[in-house]
């Protein structure tokens, strides 16, 4: 039954992924409008991903983690 529930919500992390993440344009929007919330959107992909809650590949985990350092040099004012 977990395993279930873990796949019925991976295509949550997915949308959230592809449309915040791997949309460039978007990303890039969130990031200078809002870098606090773009953040969070991160640090819960990467935190889901961490869970087990959420499966994807390395390379976007590896972008994510890069995506997160730029935000947080971003919010601490570090160009």
């Amino acid at each position: 039954m977990l395993s279930a529930i873990v796949v019925s919500h991976n295509w949550i992390y997915e949308d959230t992924n592809a449309t915040f993440i791997q949309d460039e344009a978007m990303r890039n929007r969130l990031m200078n409008l809002n870098p606090h919330s773009f953040r969070k959107v991160v640090s819960t992909l990467l935190e889901v991903n961490g869970r087990g809650y959420w499966e994807t590949s390395e390379e976007n985990l590896d972008l994510l983690r890069q995506l997160y350092q730029e935000v947080e040099d971003r919010i601490e004012g570090i160009e």
